[in-house]
């Protein structure tokens, strides 16, 4: 007799994990930075420099003479004109104190006073060299003064921004679980 079997087939049960994990973000910031400087200042001060030229000698070489200088010269020419005349005055007179040693005196101081001088030609240039012109320079005085300022540097740091997102994960269930019975064969008995 062909007796009847029962086939069971099972299925097992499939989980499945489904999980998303979402990048993270970090931003930073960049720092602000304020520098503040003020303007330095400068002063620069300079004296006039100075030039003096003396050409008195120069125009004197020429006769340009001032009213003093020529009273003075003048006066100088005339006290020595009259040391040389009185000099010339005094020979003579001791010249004719000798007139009785027989000394032919009175002839000859008349040749003497006759007689013209005579004349001196010279070449010149005026003025007669360049020491003549006094040439004094006296340059500028040039102070600097600079006042310098230190600058004011101020930073406020940011804190970086980090975004990190929950990672999630789902757990389902991808196939059920499930047993099935079947019978094949021959004759069941149903009387048992």
């Amino acid at each position: 007799m062909d007796l009847a079997r029962i086939n069971i087939s099972t299925t097992q049960a499939q989980t499945g994990i489904q999980s998303q994990r979402p990048p993270m973000s970090i931003h930073q910031p960049q720092a602000d930075m304020h520098i503040d400087q003020e303007f330095g200042s400068i002063r620069i001060s300079t004296t006039a420099s100075q030039l003096f030229i003396d050409q008195t000698e120069a125009f004197a070489d020429a006769d340009l003479k001032g009213p003093l200088r020529r009273s003075d010269e003048f006066a100088a020419r005339s006290m020595q004109n009259v040391m040389q005349y009185i000099a010339k005055t005094t020979q003579q007179g001791d010249q004719m104190k000798k007139i009785e040693h027989g000394t032919n005196a009175i002839a000859s101081i008349a040749k003497q006073n006759g007689e013209r001088p005579t004349k001196q030609i010279n070449y010149g240039t005026v003025p007669e060299h360049m020491g003549k012109v006094s040439i004094d320079y006296r340059p500028s005085d040039i102070s600097i003064q600079a006042d310098r300022s230190e600058p004011t540097i101020r930073v406020h740091k940011n804190d970086p921004q980090i975004h990190i997102p929950r990672w999630e994960s789902n757990v389902y269930l991808q196939q059920k679980n499930h047993i099935d019975f079947s019978v094949s064969g021959g004759s069941i008995n149903r009387q048992l």
